[in-house]
């Protein structure tokens, strides 16, 4: 059962403020890409989604999927989520040392 503490309202609203900096910082990055036609743009923008969506996965696997199935605990949906996050940070490397 999930537990509505003020820890929880907490963690929830500074899961959701990143969420909505994260999505604005994609939207920045994509328009910069369509703007100039930049594939390293391109790619920053599809890191800093990665990193963005990492946080929601870890967010959505604990509190969603956690109370369908007892499989996921909170180190499985952290372990996830850090993928998904290393995944974005490859991607922004890439396009930092990218050419056009």
């Amino acid at each position: 059962m999930i537990d509505f503490s003020s820890l929880f309202w907490f963690t929830t609203i500074t899961k959701v403020v990143a969420l909505a900096l994260g999505a604005f910082i994609v939207y920045l990055a994509y328009m910069g890409y369509r703007r100039n036609a930049s594939k390293p743009l391109l790619y920053a923008a599809l890191g800093f989604a990665c990193i963005t969506l990492g946080t929601l996965t870890e967010g959505f696997l604990y509190v969603i999927m956690g109370q369908i199935s007892s499989v996921i605990d909170l180190l499985t949906a952290i372990a996830a989520g850090t993928i998904v996050t290393i995944l974005g940070f490859v991607a922004i490397i890439y396009s930092i040392y990218s050419t056009k």
